[in-house]
């Protein structure tokens, strides 16, 4: 009988523990909107909004593709393992987006009259990986400032 030993190299990765390897991720864009609908969302609540959920996301593995949002919605284009909630994900993203926002905009307390900042329903899109870039297109055009009025002011 014939001992076969094994590279260095494959030796070393194989000791350090085996984690799954995904090649698939399923993509979704989910909508959520202010208590009330109401229109609080400004730049600057927006741009920390965006910076909350970029933050969750690297913390937690989520591929974030885009984020946009409106003065009274949010939008999110993100892509997740198969192993992985939605519903956990978008709980994930509105807790720890309200929790940082309240405290550090209270203005936002006022206008949406007491501590909830989100409405308790969501919209979720499965959002084939074809076509991503025309949703990424669509939502940037959607809540991209306009130019036009911008110059005409």
């Amino acid at each position: 009988m014939t001992s076969r030993m094994l590279a260095p190299e494959v030796q070393e990765i194989l000791s350090r523990g085996w984690e799954p390897m995904y090649r698939s991720q399923l993509h979704y864009l989910v909508t959520w909107s202010t208590r009330a609908r109401r229109p609080v969302l400004k730049d600057r609540h927006v741009h920390a909004l965006s910076q909350q959920i970029t933050r969750v996301c690297e913390e937690r593995g989520y591929s974030l593709l885009e984020v946009a949002a409106g003065p009274d919605h949010v939008h999110v284009l993100l892509a997740i393992r198969p192993s992985q909630s939605i519903a956990s994900v978008i709980r994930e993203l509105k807790g720890r987006a309200a929790t940082s926002l309240l405290p550090a905009f209270p203005e936002l307390r006022v206008w949406l009259r007491g501590n909830l900042m989100w409405d308790e329903r969501y919209a979720v899109e499965t959002v084939s990986a074809a076509r991503v870039p025309r949703v990424q297109e669509r939502l940037r055009a959607l809540h991209a400032p306009d130019e036009r009025l911008a110059r005409a002011s």
